[in-house]
């Protein structure tokens, strides 16, 4: 039986480098924002319940979702979240279990899942919580250096994701990224040496 495994963080804490050092060791890894992304696309059923839901504001002339607009919306405004929430995630639960039982061949496959603390209840499916945690100051020059947001939008962003503590609280294992790239990398070897071997 292919255990999963879900990995999770606050934005910026690193979790797009372990996935992608997953993918180098052979590890499958369904990524819930890349599953979101295709969702997103024009037309689709989940974009034609956001347009109901949220009206023609959140889409540009060619029907792409204005994804600026709908952050800024969902940010200020948490019963909006809440609705946006309701609309996306049951699809996308169903599409990544779909993606994880293509790979029921591996020992274990990586759940790249940044919002678990929030929805937690809702995936049964995981065997192991894998926490990347980074100091708040790391964080936030982070978010700040990559996605060249304002100083509040990123205070926002961090803000509206669940706290770094209650992250921590749910983690089965944790990888503290306060340092080097090399140094993430070598960590996460590490976690696959010993945790391939819990799975056989």
């Amino acid at each position: 039986m292919t255990k999963v495994v879900a990995v999770t963080g606050g934005i910026g804490s690193g979790k797009s480098e372990v996935c992608k050092t997953f993918i180098e060791l052979g590890v499958p890894v369904v990524d819930l924002d890349e599953i979101a992304r295709a969702m997103s696309a024009p037309g689709s059923v989940a974009m034609q319940a956001v347009r109901e839901a949220f009206g023609d504001a959140m889409f540009d002339t060619s029907g792409q979702l204005d994804r600026a607009n709908l952050r800024e919306l969902v940010f200020s405004n948490p019963d909006a979240l809440d609705q946006l929430n309701h609309i996306m995630h049951p699809a996308i639960r169903e599409e990544a279990a779909q993606q994880i039982a293509h790979s029921s061949s591996q020992p274990y496959v990586i759940l790249a899942i940044p919002l678990l603390v929030e929805s937690r209840d809702d995936w049964t499916m995981i065997n192991h919580v894998l926490v990347i945690d980074c100091s708040e100051e790391i964080q936030f020059a982070r978010v700040m250096q990559r996605s060249a947001l304002s100083e509040d939008m990123a205070k926002a962003i961090i803000a509206a994701q669940s706290s770094r503590e209650a992250r921590l609280a749910i983690a089965d294992s944790v990888i503290e990224n306060n340092q080097s790239l090399e140094d993430l990398r070598e960590k996460v070897l590490n976690f696959h040496q010993i945790f391939s071997k819990t799975c056989h």
